[in-house]
């Protein structure tokens, strides 16, 4: 529940840097899984509440794997009139960590993380391969290379994957990230 709470602190200041476009005037494309997608979706949230004017062109694409928020309708509308590209929604509905977590932290009964989102605009990606939560780390580059995500270049995401593996089956245990892969 803190780490929750922070996510959303954070994701408030990540939306008044966007706004005053600290990061340049390009549009930005986000990516992020977790409570990294929980960062993301506030600040989208924060820009909703100004005006059109100012945050037309802030965000090009956004891409969200395993997120911890409601499937809220209204929100997720208000939040695809900011993204001028690809709002994707990646979830995988075998996260029963998330899906514990996101009960015990808010009432909801609909989390995105866990099943697809029923808004026009917003694509829905089941990621393939994620056993649970912990996974989404090792296969986010995955799941980007999935749903077309320009400029992840899939080579360099299966080299990566398969240096996990190497890692996974040596055992090395000093890595409490390395996820567990079923042929990967």
């Amino acid at each position: 529940m803190n780490a929750r709470a922070l996510a959303l602190k954070t994701g408030a200041v990540l939306g008044e840097l966007l706004a005053s476009k600290a990061f340049g005037n390009r549009p930005i494309t986000l990516v992020g899984y977790s409570l990294g997608s929980l960062v993301i979706f506030e600040a989208l949230r924060y820009l909703t509440e100004l005006s059109p004017s100012e945050t037309l062109g802030l965000i090009q694409d956004v891409f969200i794997f395993g997120t911890p928020v409601s499937t809220n309708l209204t929100i997720w509308c208000s939040v695809r009139r900011l993204v001028s590209g690809r709002l994707v929604n990646g979830y995988c509905t075998s996260d029963y960590v998330l899906a514990v977590l996101s009960r015990a932290s808010d009432a909801t009964w609909g989390v995105a993380g866990l099943q697809s989102v029923d808004v026009q605009g917003v694509e829905n990606i089941q990621c393939e391969g994620v056993e649970g939560h912990l996974q989404w780390r090792g296969m986010v580059g995955r799941c980007l290379v999935g749903c077309h995500a320009p400029g992840i270049v899939a080579s360099e995401v299966d080299s990566r994957l398969e240096v996990m593996a190497e890692q996974i089956e040596s055992g090395n245990k000093d890595d409490p990230h390395i996820f567990k892969s079923s042929g990967a």
